[in-house]
């Protein structure tokens, strides 16, 4: 039996906290440990307990639970601690489960800083991890206290010693990220040294190298990357970069094969059910599609931030697909998947999550729906979805606020987009997702000054209607509202503003006015619009019989049919969504 090395091992500065569920498994390990010489345990029996703990005291080494509970698995749990920075650089993790399916373990050993324990635990074995995980602690303790900064070329030389004697995935992943991007040589000189050169972490860096800095040929690249598949079949991360060869060469078809083969064995990594999902796409490899949907949508990662920009890839990805169905079956049957990926996310996440994911679906659906030129249906679905949150668009996620400016520019409804991007504005930290549409945004000054111009129009219209003007006032205030329609024809306080124009004007347009009265009835609009909505509507005596029957007629088509054709690009999955800030 391995037993602890006490001289080695001060029992006492190892701070041990064990999060499980289960009390008896729980109590059965802190007796173990005790029985090991471990006096400084905690124990927890649910997520929320570890956060609170993890975040008033440091913890040398974890025992997680992997099947911790129904909402929050072991695995989320070590990236929530990660993400709040509960846990230093250097604490160990050790997974503890029954389940020894290679999908869990190499999913959970894929995150880094730990082990795996399985069920039944013995405490030979126990004592064995507890010897290598203090060992690794003290390591990378070291490795870590180096100022990167002023210290680079001793922490380097450091974690080669290291690397030289331990065959550790996450040292060798450490050590590689001392040397990029900028010293790409020097990396590649290391992974050819005699001690690295048959190690496959290094020859799979090697190869990485040769085709960034272009070495060798691509097929030669690729043909050993396959060989290094086939002697290491459980290695995910050469497969990656097969992915990578394959599609640079445009070999899609193999590149969907690799990328899938890297999602069976590590499903809970949701990018590369995203990989899969896009080449699927490109294949128009139906299967291959909805298999990966399910997974990603199984094992969504909650604890992580950007668990919205994954919903967000996916959906748009679906609406690709729908909108480049052959067959009308093809296309129902990929709407009832989507439809199907929402539900089965929903087990996944919280009650707060949930409404969050049905405000994205929405959107989804609105989209696919301006490109199908549903656009008045489109509008109401988007606010009616909106509207639970209009007066506290905080709620929402910063990616669905993103999303909803998008769609609110293209609309025209600056009541509602100047809220948002007063929201936005507030908020100080985005991810990459966020921060590249923002920029877009910004860039935009075509798209900037055509708001602006809707903007000023409409503060014009409503300064001079509320006061006592001729009517040459008016009719020149009509042309200038009836000038940016076509730009805005789906705007709301636009079509407000001129039936209230028309109405002063007491000009009767039976098939423009019943169309513009299409576009307003029954949108969830702020209370203000809505009060100048029934105020004008009542003045011009209509109702909704007279809607229906004169406003069947979309305007967007008779006014500018090419503006549509252009901004429903926009939509499309092979260009970033392209959104809209006012200046």
């Amino acid at each position: 039996m391995t037993v602890l090395n006490k001289n080695k091992l001060n029992t006492k500065q190892f701070n041990i906290l064990i999060v499980d569920d289960c009390q008896v498994s729980s109590l059965y390990l802190s007796k173990l440990l005790s029985q090991l010489g471990f006096n400084s345990i905690d124990r927890v029996n649910s997520y929320q307990q570890a956060v609170k703990f993890c975040s008033k005291k440091h913890y040398s080494l974890l025992f997680i639970d992997y099947h911790l509970e129904q909402i929050l698995n072991g695995s989320e749990l070590y990236d929530l601690l990660k993400e709040k920075g509960f846990i230093q650089a250097y604490t160990r993790v050790i997974t503890v489960s029954g389940d020894h399916t290679t999908q869990t373990v190499l999913g959970t050993l894929s995150k880094g800083n730990g082990d795996y324990l399985c069920k039944p635990i013995s405490k030979s074995i126990l004592s064995h991890k507890l010897s290598a995980a203090w060992d690794d602690y003290q390591m990378f303790k070291t490795l870590h206290s180096f100022d990167r900064d002023l210290d680079l070329s001793a922490q380097k030389e450091e974690a080669i010693k290291y690397a030289k004697i331990k065959n550790i995935n996450e040292l060798d992943l450490f050590l590689f990220d001392l040397f990029l991007p900028n010293e790409k040589e020097d990396l590649l000189t290391l992974c050819l040294k005699p001690e690295f050169i048959h190690r496959r972490n290094y020859i799979l860096t090697r190869l990485r190298l040769e085709y960034e800095l272009d070495l060798a040929p691509i097929t030669k690249i690729i043909n050993s990357t396959e060989k290094l598949c086939l002697q290491y079949p459980l290695f995910v991360d050469a497969f990656d970069l097969l992915v990578e060869l394959q599609i640079k060469l445009r070999h899609f078809e193999g590149a969907l094969l690799s990328a899938n083969s890297a999602l069976v064995l590590t499903p809970s990594i949701s990018n590369r059910a995203l990989s899969v999902l896009k080449l699927a796409l490109t294949c128009n490899n139906k299967n291959y599609f909805i298999k990966a949907s399910h997974l990603l949508a199984n094992h969504l990662p909650i604890a992580d931030h950007n668990w919205c920009v994954y919903i967000v890839e996916c959906f748009a990805y679906y609406d690709e697909y729908i909108q480049n169905c052959q067959s009308e079956y093809d296309r129902k049957q990929l709407i009832l998947e989507q439809k199907n990926f929402v539900r089965r996310s929903e087990y996944r996440l919280t009650a707060i999550q949930k409404k969050q994911l049905s405000v994205l679906f929405s959107l989804s659906e609105c989209k696919r729906l301006i490109k199908e030129n549903n656009i008045i249906k489109a509008k109401r679905m988007m606010l009616k979805a909106v509207n639970p949150y209009v007066d506290d668009l905080h709620q929402l996620n910063s990616i669905i606020l993103v999303e909803l400016l998008y769609l609110l520019s293209f609309y025209g409804e600056l009541w509602l987009l100047e809220k948002v991007n007063a929201v936005i504005k507030t908020k100080h930290q985005f991810n990459d997702y966020c921060l590249d549409a923002l920029q877009i945004l910004k860039c935009d000054q075509e798209l900037n000054a055509s708001l602006k111009m809707l903007s000023n129009i409409l503060t014009d219209g409503n300064n001079i209607q509320n006061n006592n003007v001729t009517a040459e006032a008016l009719e020149q205030l009509k042309h200038r509202y009836q000038n940016i329609l076509p730009q805005y024809p789906y705007s709301s306080e636009l079509c407000i503003s001129l039936l209230e124009c028309y109405a002063s004007l007491s000009i009767d347009n039976p098939a423009i006015i019943s169309s513009m009265m299409a576009l307003v009835s029954n949108m969830p609009l702020s209370e203000k619009l809505m009060h100048r909505r029934e105020a004008v509507f009542k003045i011009l005596h209509a109702h909704e019989g007279y809607i229906e029957e004169r406003g069947t007629t979309d305007l967007k088509l008779n006014v500018n049919n090419l503006y549509i054709e252009k901004d429903t690009e926009l939509l499309s999955l092979s260009r970033k969504p392209t959104f809209m800030l006012l200046p």
